[in-house]
């Protein structure tokens, strides 16, 4: 059984009774009105094909209701850990100097050399406040090493959903606005009733920089580490 099977049906049934999304302009993209534009995190790379098939059919069945906007393909991922904004001035607890990214970098070396590859499922349709989503089965790795570098990098900031609230999964599209909350409820749900995608193995994790803007983020790889 899924391990995290019931805090997913607890995420779905929250998101079953909101009445507000939480839209684009209130959401970390929108970092960038506020003098930070660039964005470091771990993450998994969605690259394989039987994925992101089964991606793409999530997407259709929800890029053409109103406030829905899904993100491209090159944007798919799961997330290991959010690492901060990388800002010269470095004047907030989440801010991260343009002189640390490196030493950031090196230090998660010696932590992902040492976890094995791993197999994990793409599991149902489901939503946060924030975006469409589709959930990670089997991935208590992911929700490990979230923790493992939290504790092997102490400076980076902790958010509350880090640690034991973490919960592995791909974002495919964000909210502009409420119009199409109720056609969502309806659609998501509908979509979990059609069951899990594809297995898929993960064996590469990178460090990244997003580049925000008004448009989705954009990658750039900082580092690239092998699971061995």
């Amino acid at each position: 059984m899924e391990a995290l099977a019931g805090e997913f049906e607890a995420a779905w049934a929250q998101f079953q009774d909101l009445n507000n999304l939480r839209l684009v302009p209130d959401t970390l993209e929108a970092e960038w009105t506020r003098g930070r534009d660039t964005y470091l995190a771990f993450l998994v790379p969605v690259d394989d094909p039987h994925v992101a098939e089964h991606l793409r059919k999530l997407v259709r069945a929800v890029e053409d209701i109103p406030g829905v906007d899904p993100y491209p393909e090159a944007y798919w991922h799961m997330t290991i850990k959010g690492a901060g904004f990388e800002n010269q001035k470095a004047d907030r607890p989440e801010d991260v100097s343009p002189g640390n990214v490196r030493s950031i970098a090196e230090a998660a070396r010696a932590l992902f050399a040492q976890q094995p590859p791993f197999e994990a499922r793409v599991g149902l349709a489901a939503a946060f406040p924030e975006v469409v989503f589709a959930e990670v089965w089997d991935a208590l790795p992911v929700r490990e090493l979230n923790e493992r570098v939290l504790r092997a990098i102490p400076a980076l900031v902790r958010y509350p959903f880090d640690g034991p609230h973490f919960l592995p999964h791909v974002s495919i599209a964000r909210f502009t606005s409420h119009q199409g909350l109720s056609r969502l409820k309806e659609t998501v749900a509908s979509l979990r009733e059609e069951g899990a995608g594809p297995k898929f193995s993960v064996r590469q994790i990178r460090f990244i920089r997003a580049h925000l803007s008004k448009l989705a983020p954009t990658f750039e790889t900082i580092e690239s580490y092998r699971l061995s």
